[in-house]
């Protein structure tokens, strides 16, 4: 199956006349309306290559991709919205425009999808007779659309309000993140979470469930990640510069941390004697990295205490740690005892007498403990350093989950003593950041990785929850991805990869539900590369002059589509896909030209002459700044020319010596 064309009678943003739209099937389609019946007139696609774009041997199948193009505002996105309103019962969710969606199944006459006029009629014509048949509603289990877009554009969409529950656009992924926002608004301290660390923590379970899962195995994105055969999460472990001074931190706690510090120190620089002489064996380099990022782990902890404590606060009298009382047993303690005493009796004593705590001796506890655990677990230096833990995916998880508690009660830190909360201020508001961030890879990810890397999480995510499970499933025979501008953010290296990727990865995903559907993909783009990889015949063009006027879908007839896409010249594909008609450079360097034309033209106006000679050598377009040049010799009588000619000739030689290494 697959969605063969639309027909669109108007539309309440952009349309203000009939429009077709044909998504390059075995036919194309013409649509006319008598008396609010329609007409279908159908002729072959003869560049149509049935399995074109799947690339594997799996039964979920691509039976179609197409990509929607134009200049911004013409009505790319609107369009995604048109295709997809069909796809949600909503009672609310009412048709923008009458409409007729045409699906084609091999071996049969076009079924109906959507039909919004009184009756369809195809008319054939065969070398003997013309006939008519009235075409009717065949499809036995509705497709499904699912819309992608990973941009938070602070749109309001009428259209879509809490009613499109296959949408995983990045607006509706921050909205499903920050649910308990709404639900609950302050943590058990009554302190507001933090929106960014819940939105990274969703985040990364998110890629840490993608990136270990069996799909990944498979080794169908390797060339796309650098995984080298490492699938377990890494976890990152970092510290913070932390003030030499100590101006906020109440006094009574200033002595039990510096005695920690020094603790730590003392431990971290006995590393070599620890590695010699342990059970009379000298340790191997794993079982010294762990020990070095047990220590870390407690330093990268202090350093936080540090920065929160530092923060403006009143409180330098009112600190608690009865550090003569436990002198004996800090003596005697590790910096990881130590710390868990400081823990389990620091707080702040106001007017009660009994101290508050700083924060709950179990969290803490419980973080540490499945920390240590975790590097326990770890038997080779990949696996472990003095800042990184590779580890299992419901390890990582865990400590990702404690460490969020952890830093709610940490954000939390003296405001819970305030009466009034008006009277905190903007640096009492500030979060702390994280001391153990999720990482992929080793390396730190560019933003074409991270935006392809979340795009796949969230799709695994999507149908791991929501296809997967029995009690939510409600499956469908074909889906149709909508990418809205998925490509926006990568390089030109990751744009040329981004359709064969698209098509060599996105089957497995639905090869894993039960009923193994079809799948076609529908995206909106920008770049020229991206479409070098379609044939033209799956290119829809939106045409819109400015905002005033209504968009139009420029059909095979016009003129103004452009003829060239698959494997086609980059030049041709910008000057043509994008509507580029007066030049193909920017339009800063284009004033320039032009305010050097100028000049040269104006024979009797001989001052800033430097300037726009200046100018020409700056251009690298060699015709453009040869002519230029003539034209300053025939206004100067200078013989600027023959330079500007002597250094394109030197810049050929180089290129010629490259090409002959």
């Amino acid at each position: 199956m697959r969605l063969a064309a639309i027909y669109i009678e108007d539309h309440e943003y952009i349309f203000k006349e009939p429009q077709t739209i044909n998504f390059g099937g075995q036919y194309f389609y013409e649509f006319e309306n008598v008396d609010n019946n329609i007409i279908v007139r159908r002729t072959v696609n003869e560049k149509f290559i049935p399995d074109f774009f799947n690339l594997t041997e799996l039964q979920s199948k691509v039976t179609n991709l197409n990509a929607i193009v134009g200049q911004n505002g013409a009505g790319k996105s609107t369009l995604l919205d048109v295709i997809r309103s069909e796809f949600i019962e909503h009672e609310y969710a009412l048709p923008q425009s009458n409409s007729l969606f045409l699906v084609e199944i091999e071996g049969k006459h076009p079924l109906i999808l959507r039909n919004d006029f009184n009756r369809v009629f195809l008319h054939e014509s065969a070398p003997q007779n013309t006939y008519e048949i009235e075409l009717k509603k065949g499809v036995t289990k509705k497709p499904q659309t699912i819309y992608y877009s990973p941009h938070f554009d602070y749109k309001y969409n009428p259209n879509f309000d809490e009613v499109d529950n296959h949408d995983i656009s990045f607006d509706k992924i921050v909205e499903e993140d920050l649910k308990e926002f709404r639900e609950k608004d302050t943590n058990e301290s009554g302190w507001p979470y933090s929106a960014s660390q819940e939105l990274l923590f969703k985040n990364s379970i998110r890629q840490i469930t993608f990136i270990s899962s069996e799909l990944v195995r498979k080794q169908i994105f390797n060339d796309l990640f650098e995984l080298q055969g490492h699938y377990e999460p890494i976890l990152h472990f970092r510290g913070y510069n932390v003030r030499e001074k100590d101006w906020n931190t109440p006094y009574q706690l200033r002595t039990i941390l510096k005695t920690i510090e020094e603790k730590l120190e003392k431990e971290l620089s006995e590393w070599h004697t620890i590695r010699k002489f342990k059970d009379d064996r000298v340790l191997n380099q794993v079982e010294v990295n762990q020990y070095i990022l047990k220590r870390n782990l407690i330093r990268c902890i202090i350093s936080l205490l540090h920065i929160q404590m530092e923060r403006r606060n009143s409180f330098l009298q009112e600190g608690y740690f009865p550090y003569e009382e436990l002198k004996e047993q800090i003596d005697s303690a590790s910096a990881y005892d130590t710390f868990l005493l400081f823990v389990k009796h620091s707080g702040i004593k106001l007017k009660s007498s009994k101290p508050e705590n700083i924060f709950s001796e179990s969290i803490v506890k419980k973080l540490l403990e499945k920390i240590y655990e975790a590097i326990e677990k770890t038997d080779n230096e990949d696996s472990v350093s003095n800042g990184t833990l590779r580890t299992s995916t419901e390890d990582a998880t865990e400590i990702l989950k404690l460490q969020r508690q952890f830093l709610n009660e940490l954000n939390s830190y003296y405001v819970k003593f305030y009466a009034n909360k008006d009277e905190l201020t903007i640096e009492d508001r500030e979060k702390i950041e994280e001391f153990i961030n999720y990482m992929p890879f080793k390396r730190r990810m560019s933003s074409g990785e991270g935006a392809l890397l979340n795009f796949y999480s969230r799709i695994y995510d999507f149908l791991n929850t929501n296809l997967k499970e029995l009690k939510y499933r409600k499956l469908s025979n074909h889906y149709i991805l909508l990418l809205d501008e998925a490509d926006l953010t990568f390089h030109i290296t990751w744009k040329k990869k981004y359709v064969k990727a698209l098509l060599s990865t996105l089957p497995y995903f639905f090869d894993e539900l039960e009923n193994k559907p079809t799948l076609e993909i529908i995206f909106t783009t920008h770049d020229p590369i991206t479409l070098s990889d379609l044939p033209n015949t799956n290119v829809i063009y939106i045409e819109r002059p400015d905002y005033s006027s209504p968009s139009r879908i420029l059909d095979f007839n016009n003129k103004r589509r452009p003829l060239k896409t698959f494997g086609a010249n980059i030049s041709d594909l910008i000057a043509d896909s994008f509507f580029i008609e007066d030049s193909l450079i920017g339009n800063f360097a284009l004033d320039k030209i032009q305010e050097t034309i100028k000049w040269l033209n104006n024979k009797d106006n001989l001052e800033s002459k430097i300037y726009y000679k200046t100018i020409i050598k700056l251009i690298d377009e060699p015709i453009i700044q040869r002519k230029l040049a003539e034209m300053y010799d025939d206004k100067t009588q200078d013989n600027f020319q023959a330079d500007v000619i002597d250094e394109q000739i030197k810049k050929l030689q180089e290129l010629r010596k490259r090409l002959g290494e």
